[in-house]
């Protein structure tokens, strides 16, 4: 089972956009569980954990999550910030993912040139660090960090604004 730790920013709307492209992957029992980990202590943020039936947390930026994975039931999680869209199909490939490489964590990677960019620049420089879009075993995470660089994964994600 896996679980999304989500890092709210001051977005409701954003945080909304995420979490609705999460809900086919609860009805098909893929996805067990989500943790909202709220560090501006924005509000609605947790009006909207407590309509979907998210965990809330307040916790400090940068621990955020390490903080989700300790509240979190699954032993897979999935890093994302508020505002990721993970496109269609994206529970096929981490499925995949996990059949045949369970030892490696993977990533979602952004859509779209300036994203990849960005992403390319953050594994040349911390392949280890934990980052949204991450597929990783809850121990990586509480241990604060990947013990090998992540796979990148056919499926791809968004940003909402």
């Amino acid at each position: 089972m896996l679980t999304a730790v989500i890092r709210a920013d001051d977005s409701p709307r954003a945080l909304a956009a995420t979490l609705s492209v999460l809900i086919p992957a609860v009805a098909e029992g893929f996805l067990g569980h989500a943790v909202i980990v709220d560090a501006a202590g924005a509000s609605g943020i947790e009006s909207i954990a407590d309509t979907t039936g998210a965990s809330y947390l307040h916790a400090s930026c940068a621990d955020a999550w390490r903080q989700g994975a300790g509240a979190a039931r699954g032993e897979w999680l999935l890093l994302l910030d508020a505002g990721d869209v993970p496109q269609a199909h994206w529970t096929q490939a981490v499925q995949r993912h996990l059949l045949v490489a369970p030892e490696r964590p993977a990533l979602i990677p952004l859509r779209g040139a300036a994203g990849a960019l960005r992403e390319r620049a953050a594994i040349s420089f911390g392949a280890r660090r934990l980052r949204a879009g991450l597929v990783v075993p809850k121990s990586a995470v509480l241990a604060g960090r990947l013990a090998r660089p992540p796979q990148r994964l056919p499926a791809r994600r968004d940003r909402a604004s």
